[in-house]
């Protein structure tokens, strides 16, 4: 019945029953055709999630289609039965005629969803869907939101009227007071305003309040530091503790008594060959762990010696990491190297070498905790300077303000006032971490 009222029936139509309305002889342009108004409702989305996109789909393809269509344009009598089809619908489907010349579903579907508004589900060879959408209104609730919306125009238009005629009053009123004579610069209206506001300051005082203002800024400022200050030696005492924490299982091992000594012919030509090596290790930002002291005996296992590359390390440090390898592989250090690359150890493995059962040490640690421990490394040496840096600071503003208060000339290139111009005073949230953060 409902399709009956939207159009004729495509009698040739081969598919299931119902038949489709025969989208072909409905109008193809309408006077003053517009798109439905759409409002979407408070908490709604626009547009439909995964979920209920696949549910639609299904539904589409259990429906009967509703239209049967073969031209591209001039659909808007199309567009109107599909508006009037979505009051009790939520789909519209659309099949596609077989056998007519130059028909594309493409155009078709792009001109019926600039027509209509709606979400396009689906578009193939033989049919095309159309969601009516969230924002979709009924012609009835269309119709009253339309009248309240006349309603409110016409309202601010009454109200608009009124403003204008109380402000014209209101310029009448301004000047018939302009008349009379003002009082402005005579001495009534100096008394009136001393006695209104009192009393004005003097030059001395306003460089007073300046000289107190300064030196205010100038203490909040140190406090502000000294806040800063006292949180960094709270984070410097915690990643201490937590450096002993992920310590806690390693044991160093010592230098054996009976290490085998080397010659220096042995040594030169030890030297010569690991640097001629091309295969090596590189050890990164954990130092030494249990992996490359097993990566130290699978080269072994192939050949004398171990070349190790380490970067981004100082000589001491490098000597420190060689003797460290020396002791835990148990291997012979031949030669501590400066390359381009970075800094070169060369380990012979010994004369009498035999690889171990467990060529990973359980003393060490695992690559976990050895990248745990690096962190930390670097958070105790940031804080350091961070410390350092806060603590000159601290000194060079309380002199600067022991030499306001003398007022004592500074020196504009060793000031620190207009360096810390823009720095904020401390937060509460500095103050919250130093509460936690403190043991």
């Amino acid at each position: 019945l409902l399709l009956d009222e939207l159009g004729p029936r495509f009698k040739d139509w081969t598919g299931c029953e119902p038949l489709p309305v025969d989208a072909d002889q409905l109008p193809a342009v309408i006077p003053g055709y517009k798109t439905p108004f759409r409002l979407l409702p408070y908490g709604v989305k626009a547009c439909l999630s995964n979920k209920e996109t696949t549910v639609m789909r299904r539904i589409a393809r259990r429906t009967a289609p509703h239209f049967a269509l073969g031209r591209n344009r001039e659909l808007q009598g199309l567009a109107r039965a599909i508006v009037k089809l979505w009051e009790t619908s939520a789909i519209a489907k659309i099949a596609i005629k077989r056998g007519v010349p130059f028909a594309s579903n493409d155009r078709m579907a792009e001109v019926l969803k600039k027509l209509t508004g709606g979400t396009l589900l689906s578009r193939n060879k033989e049919y095309i869907v159309f969601y009516r959408g969230n924002d979709f209104l009924p012609p009835v609730v269309t119709k009253t939101l339309t009248e309240r919306q006349k309603l409110t125009v016409i309202q601010q238009d009454e109200e608009e009227k009124a403003r204008q005629s109380a402000a014209s009053s209101i310029t009448i009123s301004n000047s018939k007071s302009s008349q009379m004579p003002l009082l402005a610069g005579t001495l009534a209206e100096t008394r009136a305003a001393t006695a209104n506001w009192g009393h004005q300051p003097c030059k001395q005082e306003v460089e007073k309040m300046m000289r107190e203002s300064t030196l205010g800024r100038f203490s909040s400022l140190i406090r502000n530091h000294e806040n800063k200050l006292a949180l960094a030696k709270a984070r410097f005492r915690k990643a201490e503790r937590d450096l002993v924490k992920i310590q806690g299982g390693f044991n160093a091992a010592d230098l054996p008594t009976d290490l085998e000594t080397l010659t220096n012919e042995e040594r030169i030509l030890f030297r010569k060959m690991g640097l001629s090596m091309k295969p090596y290790l590189l050890l990164g930002r954990r130092d030494v762990y249990a992996g490359t002291i097993e990566n130290m005996h699978l080269h072994w296992k192939y050949r004398e010696l171990v070349k190790i590359l380490v970067k981004g390390k100082n000589l001491a440090q490098v000597k420190h990491i060689a003797i460290s390898l020396e002791a835990e592989s148990g291997g012979v250090l031949v030669s501590v190297d400066k390359d381009t690359k970075g800094h070169i150890i060369i380990i012979y493995r010994g004369k009498n070498y035999f690889r171990p059962q467990v060529i990973r040490p359980k003393s060490l640690l695992t690559r976990r905790q050895a990248l745990a421990r690096s962190m930390e490394l670097q958070r105790l040496e940031a804080l350091k300077h961070h410390i350092s840096d806060l603590q000159e600071m601290i000194d060079l503003l309380k002199s600067e303000l022991d030499d306001k208060k003398n007022e004592k000339v500074i020196d504009g290139d060793k000031t620190m006032y207009s360096t810390l111009d823009n720095n904020d005073v401390s937060s509460d949230d500095d103050m919250e971490d130093l509460n936690t953060l403190s043991p």
